[in-house]
């Protein structure tokens, strides 16, 4: 859905505000009543401009039901009731769109989970049908209608397989085809697919692991639960299985039902949607969730996050605030809500809440890690690295799994190399790399801290070639290696590369600084400055002034990039 454009109010534009919105009455209305509408508007758009969707909804609403069919004023309504998560008022809107025959491609999905909600499964029905006429949610029609099944004890399986022919539903067919089957208590059925999901030790995947060991469970078999969370790829998987040996996991045991597995269906598009930047259709898949299933504390972390992505951050921290400590989620929830802190410069108001969670979970290696990511943030890599080393010391005494901890040296050595403390960060990467030999962004940091200055190039270099092995699509890396080529001398080969590396991430300052360096290397001074200029454009105020004298005297040696 395109959002209706904000106009600033101000005396030319009152006259389209009449036609278009409160003022589009009758021309026998009474004057007293236009200016009555005009009043509500501008407090609306006064509500909107202060960002208080909740308050702009409710004047819209009131609103509507003295102009009902008023399309302008419905669509207001409706993306502030969504925004300010007004499901009623949502709902309202849509019904009355509907009517008119004149309806979003997200507002079947309300409709289905106000209606599954309601155990209106024939309503339901007839909204995954609307669904399916829509051109980009359409895909999930047969999904829906899988657990409409599941619901009434029917086999989902010939909804599923139009699900695995469909090439967007298909992304969710594994996954939902394991709900199903363990909502249907088969669960012999998916042990191997279950199994595949620990060997594959997918990051993205751990949400889908922790749901199923949830539902195991609940069917009172911790040792499945465990072998489920055993790889800890993920900081829940970690803390629910740390819990699960502790024996605190009365509140995690949650079987898979229809409406658990259905909202974790849109809880799921909800994140896809938000990484994809649909932040709005991301919001509205949150909310439908949320409707269905309001106990999930994934979904309510889903929620947050989509607050969030659509600037509502008292909504976002109310939610997270809502996550308890013995959720596997909780540190996931406290680092979004100090994420949100951050966002708007408060560093000391992220560490003050942050500070106050650590009081009550003073042994939570993960909250160290955020503490520590959150001084690194506000330019105190010092004050960063005493916590990332707080961190390494309480997850080794858990005897974390090796990925976690090389994880925890790698930002123990990113925050020592920025700090100044040389070569106490070199010995930190090594020994993150020692735990992980493989891990594509563990060489490409130790390479690159080397190459940058300059010392044991050889192994340096090396590193980035295996980092660049392991991972050719980043343009990050890709970056690294052809910039070890020039180091190196090889300047032909670090054009080529380089160039590689500004065709991923055009706007990338280090890139464009990188590959003028390059250029004037090889004799393309025209080209050099050209590059010097695009990284000029997204540089900090050090860097801007080295690419400046390099753009008006050309490259020497104490010009070149670090």
């Amino acid at each position: 859905m395109v959002e209706v454009p904000i106009t600033p109010i101000c005396k030319t534009s009152f006259v389209g505000i009449l036609a278009v919105a409160f003022l589009a009455s009758p021309a026998s209305a009474k004057l007293g009543s236009d200016v009555d509408r005009l009043n509500k508007y501008v407090e609306a758009r006064l509500a909107e401009s202060s960002d208080q969707p909740a308050i702009a909804a409710a004047i819209y609403a009131e609103a509507l039901k003295e102009q009902p069919h008023n399309q302008s004023l419905s669509s207001k309504a409706y993306l502030k009731a969504v925004e300010a998560g007004n499901f009623e008022l949502a709902i309202q809107v849509i019904r009355a769109r509907e009517l008119d025959g004149d309806i979003e491609q997200e507002m079947p999905l309300l409709l289905f989970a106000d209606a599954f909600a309601r155990k209106d499964y024939r309503a339901a029905e007839t909204a995954a049908l609307l669904l399916e006429a829509q051109p980009n949610l359409g895909f999930l029609a047969p999904l829906l209608n899988a657990w409409l099944a599941t619901s009434s004890s029917e086999s989902p399986l010939t909804h599923l397989a139009l699900a695995k022919d469909d090439k967007t539903a298909s992304y969710y067919h594994r996954e939902q085809f394991i709900l199903h089957s363990l909502a249907l208590g088969h669960e012999k059925n998916v042990l191997r697919l279950i199994d595949a999901l620990v060997d594959q030790n997918e990051a993205g995947m751990a949400p889908v692991r922790i749901i199923a060991a949830r539902h195991f469970l609940a069917k009172n078999d911790e040792e499945q639960a465990l072998r489920i969370l055993a790889r800890e790829r993920s900081g829940p998987e970690a803390k629910m299985a740390g819990d699960i040996r502790a024996g605190n996991f009365k509140n995690l045991a949650q079987k898979i039902t229809p409406k658990v597995g259905t909202a974790f269906l849109m809880q799921r598009l909800a994140l896809e949607l938000g990484t994809q930047r649909a932040y709005f259709l991301g919001l509205v898949c949150a909310q439908a969730a949320a409707r269905i299933f309001p106990d999930s504390d994934y979904g309510t972390l889903v929620l947050g996050e989509a607050f969030d992505n659509t600037d509502n951050t008292n909504a976002a921290r109310a939610q997270f605030l809502k996550i308890s400590n013995d959720s596997a989620f909780a540190v996931q929830a406290i680092g979004m809500e100090a994420a949100v802190y951050v966002a708007d410069k408060d560093f000391s108001g992220a560490q003050q809440r942050l500070g106050q969670v650590i009081a009550k979970n003073p042994y939570e290696p993960e909250l160290q890690i955020l503490s520590g990511q959150i001084l690194q943030l506000s330019g105190d890599p010092k004050g960063a690295a005493d916590a990332f080393e707080r961190a390494i010391a309480l997850a080794e005494k858990r005897d974390s799994p090796d990925a976690l901890l090389a994880s925890y040296w790698l930002s123990l050595g990113g925050a020592q190399e920025q700090a100044g403390l040389w070569p106490q960060g070199l010995q930190s990467l090594e020994k993150a790399n020692k735990l992980l030999p493989n891990s594509a962004s563990i060489l490409n940091y130790l390479g690159y801290a080397q190459l940058e200055r300059r010392e044991n190039t050889v192994a340096a270099v090396e590193a980035i070639r295996k980092a660049y092995e392991l991972r050719s699509s980043s343009p990050a890396i890709t970056d690294s290696l052809g910039w070890a080529y020039y180091v190196t001398g090889d300047h032909d080969k670090a054009v080529s590369y380089l160039e590689l590396a500004l065709n991923g991430e055009p706007k990338d300052p280090t890139i464009n600084e990188h590959l003028g360096d390059a250029y004037w290397a090889v004799g393309r001074k025209y080209e050099a400055r050209y590059a010097w200029r695009s990284a000029q454009l997204f540089a900090d105020a050090e860097d801007a002034q080295r690419l400046a004298d390099k753009i008006d005297i050309g490259l020497s040696s104490d010009l070149v990039s670090p």
